[in-house]
């Protein structure tokens, strides 16, 4: 297994560490979703971060020319991941497991964009 992938796969369990360890601190929340997200303007100000930190995920790393390819995976790992954490933070503020959602799939959403691809060398 390329060392990459364990990498990869390393940023991405660390997410579903998060989102257990949010429902444990709030596993009853009240009230709706749509609530939740307007109860505290701090949780639309996360989302929006979350959201521009998605973007500059997908966009810095390929503007770093000269970097290996691994070093620029791990920045967009690093990136997607904040996003995560975002969502984590409004999460705890709110005391709602819920508002991690959201920022959840962003983030999974990028880092399966930059799933490391298996090398298929033939042997001469």
């Amino acid at each position: 297994m390329k060392v990459e992938k364990v990498i990869w796969f390393a940023i991405v369990f660390s997410t579903f560490l998060y989102a257990a360890i949010v429902y444990t601190i709030a596993p009853n929340p009240e009230g709706t979703f749509g609530e939740a997200v307007k109860r505290n303007q701090l949780t639309l100000i996360l989302y929006l971060v979350a959201f521009a930190e998605f973007v500059a995920a997908s966009v810095v790393p390929s503007l770093m020319r000269s970097i290996p390819e691994r070093t620029k995976l791990i920045v967009a790992l690093a990136m997607y991941e904040a996003c995560a954490i975002f969502g984590l933070v409004a999460a705890m503020f709110d005391r709602d497991w819920r508002l991690y959602i959201p920022t959840w799939v962003l983030a999974l959403i990028g880092m399966l964009r930059v799933y490391p691809k298996q090398d298929v060398r033939m042997p001469v």
